[in-house]
């Protein structure tokens, strides 16, 4: 009920925003055609109009003449003119109606026309005959396009007598020219309330018949529904397993072949549902038996395997182990190997230490017969240094002496000096002369100053040498000791060495014969790793097949117990059914 409910709903939905869109349509047609229609009547009035008027231009042309004067409404055909003019009011859409001067004043946006006649309205609105009417917005563009054209239609437009839809056009001679305005103003409040009305009555006939329409179409709808109602409750009863229902065909259309498919797939769904059935329990009952079988066999075959497996372990242990002792022996020998190599290298490198200490021996008597020959120069050197200094010293005592005579010699230069000043013309020469000895005697003081500080050095470098003596003769009696210790110990060395000679030459003997016997052992241990290594592979390649067999089976039976789960299964959802 609620899906045909839903159904009903949405098609009411549907239907009713199409027939609005359709009626909105045509009312928006109806609006426009029926503006147009209005527009033509319109034109229709003011043409006809226009010709009654255009049957009296010679009076118009009167009437020109007498503008300003009182004997305008004084003539009785231009009275007439006048009773026409305001009988034009009689229809309801015509408000104003009027003849204006042929030429149009135009300054900027305005339009300034002389009203000749018009109807009584305009006159007592203040528009009397030889007024300037001046024209704006849309009646002036409606005069510009009049000057063009001979006819025009304005827009709507609002000045201060109403709001208007006016049509003006020219009246001409048989010559052509043109000889007045002749205009009609519509009142466009009445147009519109004539649009507004056949908009509303247009409006309402067609939502009566949308509505209509749509009530119609309802029950049509539920009408067509029905029988596909009943069917979905059938098709409910079916889908919960009762496939005993039928349905009731009672026509030849879409509805009823529906009905007749649906009992053929009931029908259909029954007889596979009786062949699931059978089938089903012939694979309930060959699973169980599956299942066992694969299960005795899945525990015989794991037995095996476990026991494959620790045969296999307990291979490649012993491999292992064979392996390893192998590993050792061949390790085992290639050390006992080098020892011997070592043994023979190190009997070598001994004998020659022994002729090197030997040798070495002799070298440090010589050096303590060469540091006792250094000790006898150094002790000589010592005495010459002390002399030195001492010449040094004397030299010094020299040089001050000299150092003094300069000094009393530059003063007397100085004192000649002055005496030669004191002298005068004659004592040039001898000032001459004192000035030379004064030079010679600051040169000797120079000079004794510069020997004076070398002999210092001298004297310094003589005191540091006899130091650096002092100090080499302790270090030669000391080094002559020590040289003399080291003699002793490469003696001792050269006793000891070849002692160690002896027992090299032995050891070395001995590893080369446990090398020997580790290379037999070591051959032995790499056959029996060989045989183990293959009894470990044969062992590897039997367990790996029993676990293969053992997870086959185990799939095997885990598929058993899947068929026989889904033979369950199936064998419940087909009992759901109901088939007689």
């Amino acid at each position: 009920m609620k899906r045909r409910s839903s159904l009903v709903f949405k098609s009411i939905i549907v239907l009713s925003v199409l027939f609005f869109l359709m009626e909105s349509i045509l009312s928006t047609l109806n609006n426009f055609r029926l503006r147009d229609e209005q527009m033509t009547g319109l034109n229709n009035i003011q043409w006809t109009l226009k010709n009654v008027i255009a049957e009296e231009i010679p009076y118009i042309e009167k009437a020109k003449t007498l503008l300003g004067s009182d004997e305008l409404m004084k003539d009785e055909h231009i009275l007439l003119m006048q009773k026409q003019l305001d009988s034009m009011k009689n229809n309801e859409k015509v408000s104003n109606s009027y003849i204006y001067m042929p030429d149009v004043e135009a300054t900027g946006d305005i339009g300034k026309m002389t009203l000749i006649l018009g109807n009584s309205e305009m006159y007592q609105k203040g528009l009397r005959p030889g007024s300037v009417y001046e024209a704006k917005g849309e009646f002036k563009e409606a005069l510009d396009e009049m000057n063009k054209k001979g006819f025009a239609i304005s827009d709507v437009y609002t000045d201060e007598l109403g709001e208007w839809v006016s049509i003006i056009s020219e009246i001409k001679d048989a010559s052509g020219k043109r000889v007045a305005v002749f205009g009609v103003d519509f009142d466009y409040d009445v147009i519109a309330k004539m649009q507004r009305d056949r908009t509303i009555q247009t409006t309402v006939i067609g939502t009566a018949l949308a509505a209509l329409f749509i009530v119609i179409v309802i029950f049509m709808v539920r009408a067509i529904l029905r029988p596909i109602s009943q069917l979905s409750k059938l098709s409910i009863q079916a889908a919960e397993g009762d496939l005993t229902v039928v349905a009731k065909v009672k026509s030849r259309d879409e509805v009823g072949v529906l009905a007749a498919n649906f009992n053929t797939m009931i029908g259909n769904i029954r007889h596979l549902i009786e062949n699931v059935q059978q089938t089903s329990e012939k694979v309930t009952q060959s699973s169980k038996a599956l299942s066992a079988s694969a299960e005795q066999t899945s525990k015989a075959t794991e037995e095996i395997t476990r026991a494959i497996q620790e045969v296999a372990q307990g291979s490649e242990t012993q491999m292992q182990s064979a392996l390893e002792s192998q590993i050792a022996m061949e390790e085992m020998a290639v050390g006992i190997q080098r020892i011997a190599e070592y043994s023979s290298r190190l009997s070598e490198h001994a004998q020659e230490v022994a002729q090197n200490a030997e040798a070495g021996n002799h070298v440090v008597r010589q050096s303590v017969d060469e540091m006792q020959s250094i000790k006898t120069s150094v002790a000589d050197t010592m005495t010459i240094l002390k002399e030195l200094e001492q010449r040094s010293l004397e030299i010094e005592e020299i040089v001050s002496i000299i150092s003094n005579i300069a000094g009393q010699t530059n003063l007397l230069a100085l004192n000649a000096s002055i005496e030669a000043a004191r002298v005068g013309e004659h004592g040039k020469g001898f000032a001459v002369v004192a000035q030379e000895v004064r030079k010679l005697a600051e040169l000797s003081g120079s000079s004794s100053e510069q020997i004076s500080g070398m002999l210092s050095e001298i004297s310094a470098y003589i005191s540091r040498a006899s130091a650096a003596m002092n100090t080499s003769i302790g270090q030669v009696e000391q080094g002559s000791q020590s040289v003399q210790k080291a003699g002793e110990a490469f003696g001792e060395i050269v006793v000891s060495l070849q002692n160690v000679t002896e027992q090299v030459h032995e050891v070395s003997a001995s590893a080369q014969e446990m090398s020997a016997g580790s290379e037999q052992v070591a051959a032995s241990l790499e056959e029996l790793a060989r045989i183990g290594k293959n009894a470990s592979g044969y062992s590897q390649s039997v367990a790996a097949s029993s676990e293969e067999q053992m997870a086959s089976m185990q799939e095997i039976a885990g598929s058993a117990a899947m068929l026989q789960g889904m033979a369950d299964d199936l064998e419940k959802e087909v009992r759901v059914f109901k088939l007689k």
